[in-house]
């Protein structure tokens, strides 16, 4: 491994003579074994001979390296770094590498970090989401990003107490954040925040009714019809993934779910080999957003891109999930992250730059209500609680719109 990645010898005696050693070998050794490209082992092993390197200047003598002095290293030294080359710079090449290095020796977190009492938080934050509220996955996922966001961004690493918490913070917060995000991104964001205070309001962590401060947000998404792809984009996306490669046939295959069944990225991502029923001509959808299970119809389109998949793309793997991936974590679970960016890759292909999975939802019920399904057997089909978050699709029916529409009381124009 040594010859293969490190060419020369002079990087070799370089990594000998650095802090860490022979793990940066070690490190090394351990990403090949997990299937990472040439050229991500070099960048993440000169990331972390960068550390050592720096390591050694700050804290010389020390033996045992920890979380806290790789949040020293990437939030103060990177800042101001002039090691020279082949140092990487890059913050987040240098995070995600320092991550797998941390893992690869399963450090622990010290208990007096301040980044450790911000995700201590945030994990019980998820626990009583999950275990007294019953939140779904994908709502605690952005609830559990905005919070361990805006705790870090107001205690920033020093020591977690929420009884400092005022509203004046979250407005400070509230506005810095809005040059970046659209509308429904913050309102998302405001609605996760409001849910952290309430949290800490239930333990009595916080000053009590900081909660009824907050404004109702505005929602505005059912003021206009959902945007949806047009016959021509749906036969181009459809012909837009590679079906010789292996990960093209599996995007392949989800982009048929997702476009066929209206399926959501989370239940995309959560399908098991045992969730298909060949005889049957079903597929179960299980624990969903709103935790309810159904089956649905198998249609041809689908399981032909399925079937194909599995007898020709799917890595060799112990996992049970039907969908896995074909990169780092080579044949694990692949997550409703990389569902998402498979999406978003297939939608750029055919010019479509704004959008991700819903369009594929929306247009599904678009269609199939235009076609004559009626907006109770959408919503069933889509997995909705509420009536009212289907009743969207009714402003896209023109056929039927034009039957209850008036005429025009001045006659013809």
């Amino acid at each position: 491994m040594h010859t293969f990645v490190f060419l020369r010898e002079c990087s070799r005696r370089r990594m000998t003579a650095n802090d860490l050693g022979i793990i940066l070998f070690r490190f090394a050794d351990w990403l090949q074994e997990r299937g990472y490209s040439r050229n991500t082992v070099l960048q993440y092993t000169q990331s972390v001979e960068h550390f050592g390197f720096w390591r050694s200047r700050a804290h010389p003598g020390t033996h045992d390296f920890s979380r806290s002095e790789v949040a020293e290293f990437l939030s103060a030294h990177l800042a101001v770094c002039h090691c020279p080359m082949p140092a990487c710079k890059t913050l987040k090449t240098c995070r995600a590498a320092l991550l797998q290095f941390l893992s690869m020796f399963d450090v622990a977190q010290p208990s007096s970090s301040g980044s450790t009492m911000v995700d201590a938080a945030v994990a019980d934050f998820d626990r009583f989401m999950g275990d007294v509220c019953g939140l779904s996955d994908a709502t605690r996922l952005y609830r559990r990003r905005y919070s361990h966001e805006f705790l870090t961004w107001r205690f920033k690493g020093g020591r977690l107490d929420p009884t400092l918490l005022r509203f004046t913070d979250f407005l400070r917060y509230v506005s810095w954040r809005s040059l970046s995000l659209r509308p429904g991104s913050m309102s998302v964001m405001i609605t996760s925040l409001r849910s952290l205070v309430k949290f800490f309001e239930f333990g009595q962590q916080c000053q009590p009714g900081l909660s009824l401060l907050w404004p109702t947000v505005p929602n505005w998404k059912r003021s206009a019809s959902p945007d949806v792809l047009s016959a021509r984009e749906r036969r181009a996306l459809h012909g837009s993934t590679d079906v010789t490669q292996a990960a093209g046939m599996r995007d392949a295959a989800m982009l048929r779910l997702m476009m066929d069944l209206g399926l959501r990225c989370s239940e995309v991502a959560q399908l098991n080999l045992d969730d298909v029923h060949w005889r049957d001509g079903t597929i179960d959808i299980l624990h969903n957003k709103q935790r309810r299970d159904r089956s649905l119809p198998l249609v041809v389109s689908a399981g032909k891109a399925i079937a194909a998949y599995l007898r020709s793309g799917r890595p060799e793997s112990t996992s049970r999930r039907l969908f896995l991936c074909h990169r780092i974590p080579v044949g694990g679970p692949i997550s409703v992250g990389r569902v998402r960016g498979a999406v978003r890759r297939a939608l750029a292909r055919i010019g479509r730059t704004r959008g991700g999975p819903h369009l594929l939802r929306h247009t599904f019920a678009t269609v199939i209500h235009n076609q004559g399904a009626s907006l109770k057997e959408v919503a069933d089909i889509l997995g909705h609680q509420s009536p009212d978050t289907t009743a969207v699709y009714a402003r896209v029916n023109v056929r039927q719109l034009a039957k209850v529409a008036m005429p025009w009381p001045g006659g013809a124009l």
